[in-house]
């Protein structure tokens, strides 16, 4: 299982590993004119979530219930052999903040995913593409008790301090289906390849075919409300990337 965490770093490292490898393979491309090429982009966008269950479980112990609207942010980047797209994404989801009489909550989830996706339209500046993307990704929630205490209190009482607040959190297996479009807007080259920014649209589905356990600290914790990282999400691209071809 991931947890949320985890999945932040390992989405961090999918995201700077795609954003050079793309670069590099752009650059390749555009000076000795392969078909093919590569962008590496910044995503920023929304995410809606099926969280009811978890809603349902805090509701009935007197907590407000989360929205299931987040926003997302992260990047990626993929490379382009022939018509195949290969490529990598990370991004994280930050829900909104409620407040339960004398304790504040908050929801936030992360994942990452290995694409693969095939070009349907494509002018070179333009690409139309699905993609498909299989990785994993964590949620979790956070409970702290209100108020306020000094430096010097938690020094001397650190395990009293440390029971004002607890983190929940469950992951698993993720799936990736989407619809991307990107444009490049080149600087220099010209019909047969040429490197620039890149802006694009991407519209997708996540789907948890396998829910997690959920932890506290490594503890695993029974009878948590059985939900995924599923549902819709829109979002924009921008970055750089290349093209060539014979």
């Amino acid at each position: 299982m991931l947890r949320g965490k985890n999945t932040l770093t390992t989405g961090a490292v999918i995201i700077m590993s795609i954003f050079l490898c793309a670069i590099a393979q752009a650059q390749e491309t555009a000076a000795h004119g392969k078909e093919g090429g590569g962008k590496g982009y910044f995503m920023l966008g929304g995410n809606i979530i099926d969280i009811k269950s978890l809603n349902s479980k805090l509701e009935s112990k007197g907590y407000s219930r989360f929205s299931d609207n987040f926003i997302s942010f992260g990047g990626g980047g993929h490379g382009i052999i022939g018509k195949v797209i290969i490529g990598g994404e990370g991004h994280t989801l930050i829900g909104e903040e409620t407040t339960s009489g004398s304790y504040k909550s908050s929801i936030e989830a992360g994942y990452g995913f290995f694409n693969v996706g095939y070009l349907i339209y494509t002018t070179g500046v333009i690409n139309v593409y699905p993609i498909l993307g299989l990785g994993g990704g964590g949620m979790s929630v956070k409970i702290i008790e209100k108020g306020t205490t000094s430096f010097d209190e938690v020094l001397d009482n650190p395990m009293d301090n440390l029971k004002r607040s607890v983190e929940l959190s469950t992951g698993g297996l993720l799936l990736n289906l989407a619809f991307g479009a990107d444009y490049l807007l080149k600087f220099g080259g010209d019909e047969k390849g040429g490197g620039g920014l890149v802006f694009g649209l991407r519209i997708g589905y996540t789907f948890a075919p396998a829910k997690g356990d959920w932890e506290m600290d490594g503890i695993d914790i029974s009878g948590g409300p059985d939900i995924g990282i599923t549902g819709p999400y829109v979002r924009l691209m921008i970055g750089g990337g290349g093209f060539g071809k014979e």
